[in-house]
């Protein structure tokens, strides 16, 4: 899944909130009233760009992310335990990088001093709106990590179950009793997703894994985080132009470089 053209979009975006203007002066935001733009540009500057690079870099995660997948149904079906574990390795560290991104981008939208509960101006409810459209693309990319994380988790328990007895697991499956802690009913199924719970051992629900170029495990939570980048592309495409017209209302408002020291 490509988003060559939000991501250029936004990258543009974030250029404008960053740069240098030559010289500040008075300027007033596209659609928002006539009410000065000061604080308001400091938001801009301050939260919505760092939140708006967060989400970038998330993007960015989420893409290695599913190029791992990628490898890692390759490994399964060349057959490279080893090449496994490395993928699952590098699956972890992409993971936390997303949360740990994500954590980021929460606290800097929670600020009340920059992105007050009650607007008071227009310059508030245009902060309001960016708050609103940054925290959408982060949701999704939300889903996106918490599907992520599912995976590993429900992997890391179907590698626990390798150690369960198979008298152990037949006895269970036959009695219909519990299922130990954390022994899922089979490498993934659609009710192993976040937010449900996995199947008993022995359900018939349960996918079994296959070798097969193309059709493995791996290969289907690829296509799984492609509708999450669709997903987080909608929420960007919608953040997109209004950051847009946030920056080239601000674009001025910064203030100009210090004079170079007299020769």
């Amino acid at each position: 899944m490509r988003l060559h053209t939000t991501a250029c979009a936004t990258l543009a975006a974030l250029g404008m909130l960053t740069a240098q203007a030559p010289a500040p002066s008075q300027t007033s935001l596209p659609e928002i009233g006539h009410t000065r733009a000061k604080g308001f540009c400091t938001t801009v500057r301050d939260n919505v760009a760092p939140s708006l690079l967060g989400l970038m870099k998330t993007d960015d995660l989420i893409g290695a992310s599913h190029r791992a997948l990628l490898k890692a149904a390759h490994d399964q079906t060349a057959g490279s335990p080893e090449s496994m574990e490395l993928d699952q390795l590098y699956l972890h560290k992409v993971v936390a990088a997303m949360a740990h991104n994500l954590g980021v981008v929460k606290k800097i939208l929670a600020d009340e001093k920059r992105f007050p509960k009650t607007p008071s101006s227009d310059d508030d409810r245009f902060a309001l709106l960016l708050k609103a459209q940054l925290q959408a693309a982060a949701d999704r990319q939300n889903d996106a990590l918490n599907h992520l994380n599912g995976i590993l988790e429900t992997e890391a328990m179907g590698s626990m179950r390798k150690d369960i007895p198979s008298a152990m697991q037949d006895s269970l499956a036959q009695a219909g009793g519990p299922a130990p802690a954390g022994a899922p009913g089979g490498f993934f199924d659609s009710s192993s997703v976040p937010g449900a719970k996995p199947l008993p051992l022995g359900a018939s629900g349960a996918i079994a894994p296959s070798h097969t170029i193309g059709h493995t495990v791996w290969d289907r939570l690829a296509a799984d985080v492609e509708v999450q980048q669709t997903r987080i592309a909608q929420a960007e495409q919608i953040l997109t132009p209004t950051v847009i017209a946030a920056a080239t209302g601000c674009r001025d408002d910064v203030p100009s470089p210090p004079p170079a020291a007299s020769p």
